[in-house]
């Protein structure tokens, strides 16, 4: 489930599913591509913040939508990169509280937000490459990009766990603050934005990702190929096998 709270100038959006933390299923993810563009749409909205329900941001991707991906001889496409896409071309100003757990798609989509606040101990990690999968969300280009090449292996490919100081230093997340604390702060930023000119903001957004649009879209396309391609791999299967036995 989605959540939508309207505030004076902004949107808060949050992921509830804390029985499964938050882990995203295909009508969730639909709902919140929704609800970003419908505040996008709203001219009397200058900013959307997005938080998890508790104390987790989100578990990734539900593991049951792989499974079903994996084993469908025609399966549907991505709603979860669908909802990247809306992020990635959303002109309204996005902001991002994590708290907790941030795991796959719950960290790769946290570099299509403008600020990202997160508590000192949250848990930022992509389980991509042990599952048999590749990277997604565009992360191949935008993690390299605010990260730089060596800390975005460091994620992508080995998997490391990054806790919200670290984060913070290497440029994944804006600032890390107290634990429990990553809400209030980032809902004080966005009702800064909701101070602020709507159209300046948006062009001023549009202007600043205009450089790497073109890229972040290719690598899109371009994960969105392979990505398909190994989840029916033998690697993934047994991946996904050994962690439904769990």
């Amino acid at each position: 489930m989605i959540n939508t709270h309207r505030h004076e100038g902004y949107v808060h959006l949050v992921i509830s599913r804390p029985e499964k933390k938050n882990a995203l299923t295909r009508d969730m993810y639909e709902s919140l591509g929704h609800a970003v563009e419908e505040a996008a749409a709203d001219e009397s909205i200058h900013a959307i913040l997005i938080s998890g329900e508790g104390d987790v941001f989100t578990a990734g991707n539900d593991l049951d939508d792989f499974r079903a991906r994996a084993t469908d001889a025609n399966p549907r496409p991505s709603s979860g990169l669908a909802f990247i896409e809306v992020l990635m071309n959303c002109d309204t100003p996005v902001l991002a509280a994590v708290e907790g757990l941030a795991i796959g798609i719950g960290t790769t989509m946290l570099l299509h937000c403008d600020a990202v606040i997160a508590g000192r101990s949250a848990k930022f990690k992509t389980a991509f490459i042990d599952l048999g999968l590749v990277p997604e969300a565009a992360s191949t280009v935008t993690m390299p990009l605010h990260l730089g090449a060596r800390k975005a292996a460091e994620l992508l490919l080995l998997g490391e766990v990054f806790d919200g100081e670290r984060a913070s230093e290497c440029g994944l997340i804006t600032r890390a603050v107290d634990d429990g604390q990553a809400l209030a702060e980032a809902g004080r930023l966005a009702a800064n934005l909701a101070t602020k000119p709507r159209e300046a903001l948006r062009a001023s957004k549009r202007l600043m990702r205009a450089p790497w649009q073109e890229s972040i879209q290719a690598a899109l396309e371009r994960e969105r190929a392979v990505f398909a391609e190994r989840l029916r791999s033998d690697d993934c299967q047994s991946a996904l096998a050994a962690m439904q036995r769990r």
